[in-house]
């Protein structure tokens, strides 16, 4: 039996985490604070007697000297690639990191693998899909544990793991990862491989076309068919097999991705040789969806649909799965959408709903056919989540602006797709059925989705219950509040003319993360100035220069600390606004003045006539004695408004 005991002074600060597994092995990989003298793993099947060992040439070092360095990592830090390999296919082992006779890790149970079934064998299995999670925030934490919950519930732990990329907001640096995908995943990451691609966000420190970067530190993805799939060549595209299932992950971002370009020739190799019944491909940037991104507007969604998704099809793919877009989407069953903008005539396979409980499954010919239909889906609402979609895309059958994941669970004929909310509920269910001959016929008259097909539930969506009740509240606090005398003695804790971060020129927060803490207002571009901010009376520090007959509102926070020993009872905001405002603090929107939301909204005028003071008593329960973030959105009446003023100022009565 293998067992135990972690008393090591040497640290292991990252992992041990899975990678590249494959019918004959896995790679096992850790980083430690300094280097280790015999780096081992131990490890044996499960239920069997006979330890075997994994150590010297066969566990590649890393670090930020020598040939196989690392792009960036903490002072001192090394890591270690142990590839396991000449191992059982389809069998459970348990395993033990050693210094020499020290062991680095307990052996638990959750420090387990499992290799991959035989190439081409049916074997049934569950994948866990997840995009745009790397927030490091609580939402992040609830999709996991949603996902964990289910599984358990279920008695079918996952296999493996996919993410479509933007899993280490905003820069996709060394520190970033750790913070914001390994230690929120340190428990899956233990036993689970996670098969990862490029997003947006880790392609700003890394290099597809190099594979060099954080990202390719991080992920140990096979370049020559060591899972499955034609050789690639390199880390940035990828196949690998799953019993019956080929899955194919793209780079969707920093790379050509014209029909000459490498990624797409090698495409159509890969697709050409496998013989796989089921097709899966996976990337970041999503060919059709209207949620926090246009796929008709955004050049890298565009040729992707444009200019892969006809290899794709023409290979006969069954699913897509990405991200990038900050919503739940999932289409019908289509074939030939490729125009843009995206049109439903003429690409809808099926229109019904995909749930083997509802209108029934969509259905496939048994065996890989060439545009047969094709199920995209949008699940890039692991952590981050948009306030608002741009539209409606003509060939979803289903949209969720919520936080969530996707489970997919492959058997035999039959792929079912489950899309698990952060509270673990169901909110969307579809399902593949593969078997026979199926020979569809294009609609000339399919459903089409509308506003009404959007569910808005999730936290600071516009138009969700939640946002909604929020933004009631905080409009009643507004009527109710009128300004008044502030106290001789107040002090400010936030001065006049201070600086704040703002966003200016038309788009809004993608997110409601600006109104929390933990929002880098830096990484994503924000300003920062001096208040007041606005335009065409004359007193303001920050002047919006183009904000007259090109937008409305501005949106600006600040950070800020709360003494030991004050009272947050005593807090007040004194303001001098023109129009409206709306102030929100650590993420709840407490004080609307002036500003109706919904359709119809409206914002009332209000002449800067001087400075406002609200106390804040009632809304005291939303501060914290330490670090807080006062965010406040800035209302004009109209576009052509001659004028806005937006000067806040934080002060605490004596």
């Amino acid at each position: 039996m293998l067992l135990s005991s972690a008393a090591h002074a040497i640290e292991v600060t990252r992992g041990p985490y899975l990678q590249l597994a494959h019918e004959r092995g896995v790679t096992i990989v850790w980083r430690t604070d300094q280097a280790l003298k015999q780096p081992k793993v131990l490890f044996q099947e499960a239920g069997k007697d006979g330890i075997l060992t994994c150590s010297g040439d066969a566990i590649l070092r890393r670090s930020m000297e020598g040939e196989s360095n690392l792009h960036s990592a903490p002072k001192g830090s090394v890591q270690y690639e142990a590839k396991l390999d000449g191992l059982k296919p389809l069998t459970t082992y348990r395993y033990v990191l050693y210094d020499g006779a020290d062991a680095l890790t307990e052996g638990g149970l959750e420090f387990r693998f499992r290799t991959h079934p035989r190439i081409g064998v049916v074997t049934p299995a569950r994948i866990w899909v997840v995009g745009d999670s790397g927030t490091g925030e609580l939402h992040q934490r609830m999709v996991n544990k949603a996902m964990l919950s289910y599984t358990e519930n279920s008695s079918r732990p996952l296999d493996f793991y996919l993410h479509v990329g933007d899993m280490a907001y905003g820069q996709g640096t060394d520190d970033q990862f750790q913070k914001k995908f390994f230690e929120p995943y340190e428990e899956t990451l233990r036993n689970t491989v996670c098969w990862g691609s490029l997003g947006n966000h880790e392609g700003k420190t890394s290099n597809g076309g190099t594979g060099i970067g954080p990202f390719f530190d991080a992920y140990v993805c096979p370049t020559a068919g060591e899972a499955g799939g034609v050789p690639s060549g390199q880390e940035s595209f990828y196949s690998f097999d799953y019993g019956d299932i080929h899955l194919i992950c793209l780079n969707s971002y920093d790379i050509d991705r014209s029909p000459q370009g490498e990624m797409a020739q090698w495409l159509v190799r890969d697709l050409a040789a496998t013989q796989a019944r089921w097709i899966i491909g996976f990337w970041h940037h999503p060919p059709y969806t209207k949620g926090t991104h246009d796929s008709d507007k955004e050049v890298e969604l565009i040729e992707m649909r444009k200019y892969i998704m006809p290899i794709l099809e023409a290979g006969g793919v069954d699913l897509v799965l990405c991200g990038h877009s900050h919503i739940y989407e999932r289409s019908m069953l289509i074939d030939g959408a490729y125009a843009t903008p995206t049109s439903a005539e003429g690409v809808i396979l099926d229109d019904r709903d995909g749930d083997p409980d509802g209108d029934g499954p969509y259905r496939k010919s048994g065996v890989v056919t060439p545009h047969n239909g094709t199920v995209a889906v949008v699940t890039g609402h692991g952590g981050a989540l948009g306030r608002n979609a741009k539209g409606i895309s003509p060939i979803m059958r289903s949209i969720v602006l919520d936080h969530g994941s996707t489970i997919l669970d492959v058997d035999g004929d039959t792929l079912v797709g489950t899309m698990l909310d952060l509270k673990g509920k169901e909110r969307d269910r579809f399902s593949i059925v593969k078997e026979g001959v199926v020979n569809h016929q294009v609609m000339t008259d399919p459903w089409t989705p509308t506003e009404k097909t959007q569910e808005r539930t999730g936290a600071g969506v516009l138009g969700s219950p939640k946002t909604i009740a929020a933004a009631k509240e905080a409009r009643k606090a507004g009527m109710k509040n009128i300004g008044k005398l502030m106290p001789e003695g107040s002090k400010p804790i936030i001065p006049a003319g201070a600086v704040w971060d703002y966003l200016a020129g038309g788009d809004g927060p993608e997110t409601e993360m600006w109104t929390q803490l933990g929002f880098d207002a830096r990484e994503e571009e924000w300003k920062s100035g001096k208040a007041g901010f606005g335009y065409g009376d004359g007193d303001d520090q920050t002047v919006l220069k183009d904000m007259r007959n090109q937008y409305s509102v501005i949106f600006i926070r600040r950070e800020f600390v709360i003494p030991q020993g004050s009272d947050p009872k005593k807090l007040g905001l004194l303001i001098n606004y023109d129009d409206g405002f709306v102030l929100h603090v650590n993420g709840r929107e407490l004080l609307s003045k002036g500003v109706t939301r919904g359709k119809g909204g409206k914002v009332a005028n209000h002449e800067a006539s001087g400075a406002d003071y609200f106390p804040l008593t009632e809304f005291s329960d939303a501060f914290r004695v330490g670090k807080n973030v006062i965010a406040l959105e800035g209302h004009n009446v109209s576009k052509s408004s001659s004028d806005l003023s937006l000067d806040p100022v934080l002060m605490i009565e004596p």
